[in-house]
C-alpha cells in the first residue's frame, strides 16, 4: 500500500538547488516512487562548527510504496551520485537528503529512526515542510507540522534542563546564555510536570539521572519538548546547535 512520505534538502556546496531538483527528477524514476512535489528553497544559516556557509534547504513529499529502508536507500544512492563527501561528517555538503515522515510509522532501526529524531527543533526542516505538509502530523508528537513550527517562534525561546547534576546545569546555563533564548532548570511538581501548561518550555533537555531528584524519569516530562542528551559526550556543543537549529 503506498504511503506518504515527507524528506529534507540541504546543502551548501555548487548549484544547490539544481543538485535538488535534479535529485528529485531521479527519485521521481525510481520504481515504487512518484507524485514529487518540492517546497520553496530556503536560505538558513549554517548549525555546526564545520558546517560552513550559508545553505539552502527545501522539503518534498512524495508517495511511496518501497519499505522505509528501501527509501533510504534510494535517498543515498542519490547523495552518493553527487560525489564522494570530504571533510568532517557535517561538514559542507552538495546534497543532504534526510528521511522525515515515513506515513504515520514510527521506525527505530540501527540504520533509520523515523521520524527524523531532530525534525521538531529545527526550523530549517519545518520552514519549508510547513509549506507543503502544515497540517499532517507528527506520529508521536501529537502535533502537525504548522503546530510544532508555530511553537519555536515565540521569544524568547525557552530552554530548560532537567536532570544530570546542578553544577552542570549551572554550567550550561552559563555557556550557552545568548540573545533570544532563556535558560533556565527545570521545575516540576511531584509528577514531573511544571504546574501550569504555559509554563513548558520550546525545548526540555533531559541530562541524564537527577542528582538531586532521584524520583524524576525522563519519561515523566512533557512530551512535546523532551530531547533525551543523556548519551551525548558534549552537551554543551550538542545542545548549542540545538538552539541556533529552534531559532532558525
Amino acid at each position: 500500500m503506498p504511503v506518504r512520505c515527507y524528506i529534507a534538502l540541504g546543502g551548501n556546496v555548487g548549484d544547490v538547488e539544481g543538485g535538488f531538483r535534479a535529485a528529485l527528477a531521479e527519485l521521481a524514476k525510481t520504481p515504487g516512487i512518484d507524485a514529487v512535489e518540492m517546497s520553496s528553497v530556503f536560505r538558513t544559516q549554517p548549525v555546526g562548527q564545520w558546517a560552513g556557509s550559508e545553505f539552502l534547504n527545501a522539503a518534498a513529499g512524495l508517495t511511496c510504496s518501497l519499505e522505509p529502508l528501501g527509501l533510504l536507500e534510494a535517498l543515498q544512492q542519490l547523495e552518493r551520485n553527487t560525489g564522494p563527501r570530504t571533510g568532517p561528517r557535517w561538514g559542507p555538503r552538495a546534497l543532504d537528503l534526510d528521511l522525515i515522515f515515513f506515513g504515520d510509522q514510527t521506525v527505530d532501526h540501527p540504520r533509520l529512526q523515523v521520524p527524523h529524531p531532530a525534525c521538531w527543533y529545527r526550523r530549517f526542516v519545518l520552514d519549508p515542510l510547513s509549506e507543503i505538509a502544515g497540517d499532517w502530523p507528527h506520529p508521536t508528537k501529537g502535533l502537525t507540522v504548522a503546530q510544532l513550527r508555530e511553537r519555536l517562534l515565540r521569544r524568547p525561546l525557552r530552554l530548560a534542563l532537567a536532570g544530570g547534576a546542578p553544577a552542570t546545569r549551572r554550567r550550561l546555563i552559563r555557556l550557552l546564555h545568548g540573545p533570544g533564548v532563556e535558560i533556565t532548570p527545570w521545575v516540576s511538581g511531584g509528577d514531573g510536570w511544571q504546574t501550569s501548561p504555559g509554563d513548558v518550555p520550546e525545548v526540555l533537555a533531559w541530562l541524564g539521572p537527577a542528582e538531586d531528584d532521584p524520583s524524576l524519569r525522563f519519561d515523566q516530562l512533557p512530551l512535546v519538548p523532551r530531547l533525551d542528551m543523556s548519551a551525548v559526550a558534549d552537551q554543551a556543543v550538542f545542545l548549542r546547535d540545538v538552539i541556533h537549529s529552534a531559532l532558525g
